[in-house]
């Protein structure tokens, strides 16, 4: 017998056939050594970790072979990465604007008082040009008033000519405009009345007294504080969705939504606020005003619990139910206008992930929170530690259009095979639905409601076609998409 070493150069996991049957698991930039009969034309089975369906044989000779699937992974972790960066980016612009608007409210109640002092020492010093000196003592007080005048303004025109952040915080936009009417007066008062030699030293005196002037403690806390609240102000008009159904009979409603498609939200809630798609789905996250509400349930309904989160959770949440009753008035108005409700599931797991009724819908997410949790105590394991050392770390925690990434995944995957037969088929039968979901799903069945079942790859980004040109041209160029792809790997003699 000899052995060969099957080395992974992917960005995915692999899996290699044994001689016993079983297979094994190499993760990027990893290698595994497989024993094979002493013949020189002995190949290596292996096929993807996360699509079995994908496999092929590489023969000992052979070196890397196509990477299709490696390929469009990385196309789509760029593509989300470029969407997540520009959605930050537009935020982030959004907020400024907004606290920029709030310090410019404020500065407007404050700054009114920077004409006053202002004026006051120019309408006194006008004053005292324009009185005629009854006499030579009357003459030196006059003069003498306007010293301490001019001072003053000179003081502050030459001020003007210095901005600080601090300024910029408490005037907002009207800084620049009281800058510009200061220097204007001071170059009436330092041109027409006052000496030059004189202006020139307050102009060092003043550059000396405000060289650094910065935001302080109390600056930065009222900064922050104006940035949380332009933040919530916005999260209240961009971020939160109450949905936006259009009374059209016929029209198809998106009635269900799995919210980890993050990409393709932002596209739904984007056409329904210009009138293009008709949703009932409802949207209130942290941050906005009606985070954490929750509304009691009527007593026609005969239902469990204080409020809907019992239903639909089993226990109250920090987020509130507040949301289900604004879904079920959009529900009802979709209904009632003739409209075709749209349930989205996961890619690839139309009809699945259902819960009983939607009267255990409450019970079985108690169930499943239990179960998910046993996660975390699994990644604290010496079975964990091994994959790691394995190579575990080596896939990209960069995630893709549903949020999770190959790391997540391949996490996930070896705490379901931790767990017994039971618990990990009942995991597995609830992919499909959100947990909010679930208990729409359950309502609208409840209600005796019809609705379309729709996969939501329908809102993904297609993949195009990619072909692999071997150098010889005795073999056909073959074509790989994102589900139809092979796992390079390169093998060597030991």
């Amino acid at each position: 017998m000899a052995a060969v070493s099957v080395g992974n150069d992917l960005q995915t996991s692999i899996e290699v056939k044994l001689r016993s049957g079983e297979w094994q698991v190499v993760y990027p930039q990893k290698s595994w050594n497989v024993e094979v009969p002493d013949d020189g034309a002995t190949s290596v089975e292996v096929r993807l970790l996360e699509n079995p369906a994908l496999k092929g044989s590489c023969k000992v000779t052979d070196g890397s072979s196509a990477k299709g699937r490696d390929r469009a992974e990385a196309r789509e972790l760029a593509r989300e990465g470029k969407r997540r960066k520009e959605a930050q980016m537009r935020t982030d612009k959004m907020i400024q604007e907004a606290a920029a608007e709030k310090r410019n409210a404020e500065a407007l109640k404050e700054v009114w008082w920077v004409p006053c002092c202002i004026g006051l020492p120019f309408v006194l010093l006008i004053v005292c040009v324009a009185i005629p000196p009854a006499s030579a003592l009357a003459s030196a007080l006059l003069a003498s008033a306007t010293v301490p005048l001019c001072c003053c303004l000179s003081f502050l025109s030459v001020a003007a000519h210095w901005e600080n952040e601090r300024d910029d915080l408490h005037l907002g936009k009207y800084a620049v405009w009281l800058r510009f009417g200061i220097r204007l007066l001071g170059i009436l008062v330092d041109c027409i009345v006052w000496p030059v030699p004189l202006f020139w030293g307050g102009f060092f005196l003043v550059r000396v007294w405000h060289a650094d002037v910065s935001l302080n403690d109390y600056d930065m806390a009222a900064l922050e504080r104006s940035r949380k609240e332009a933040q919530r102000e916005l999260s209240n008009r961009t971020i939160r969705f109450e949905g936006s159904v259009i009374p059209e009979r016929g029209r198809p409603c998106v009635a269900s939504w799995p919210g980890k498609y993050a990409g393709a939200w932002e596209s739904l809630v984007s056409q329904g606020r210009n009138g293009e798609v008709s949703a009932a789905v409802v949207f209130l996250p942290e941050g906005t005003d009606d985070y954490g509400q929750c509304d009691s349930i009527p007593l026609a309904e005969g239902l469990p619990g204080t409020c809907w989160c019992t239903p639909l959770y089993g226990e109250k949440k920090p987020w509130g139910c507040r949301w289900f009753t604004k879904w079920r008035e959009n529900i009802e108005t979709a209904v009632e206008s003739g409209a075709e409700l749209e349930v989205y599931y996961f890619q690839n797991h139309v009809g699945k992930g259902k819960v009983e009724s939607f009267d255990t819908a409450g019970d079985d997410n108690l169930h499943r929170e239990k179960v998910n949790k046993k996660q975390r105590d699994f990644e604290e394991s010496f079975e964990f530690e091994q994959a790691l050392d394995a190579g575990l770390g080596n896939l990209s925690k960069e995630p893709r259009g549903d949020g999770s990434s190959q790391y997540s995944r391949e996490a996930r995957r070896l705490f379901l095979a931790s767990l017994s037969e039971t618990e990990c088929e009942y995991l597995a039968t609830a992919e499909g639905l959100g947990n909010s979901q679930k208990a729409e799903v359950a309502w609208l069945e409840k209600k005796g409601y019809t609705y379309w079942e729709v996969d939501v790859s329908t809102w993904l980004p297609g993949e195009g076609v990619e072909r692999y040109v071997p150098l010889s041209g005795g073999r056909q160029p073959q074509h790989y998409g994102r589900q139809d792809d092979v796992s390079p790997v390169s093998i060597s003699r030991l």
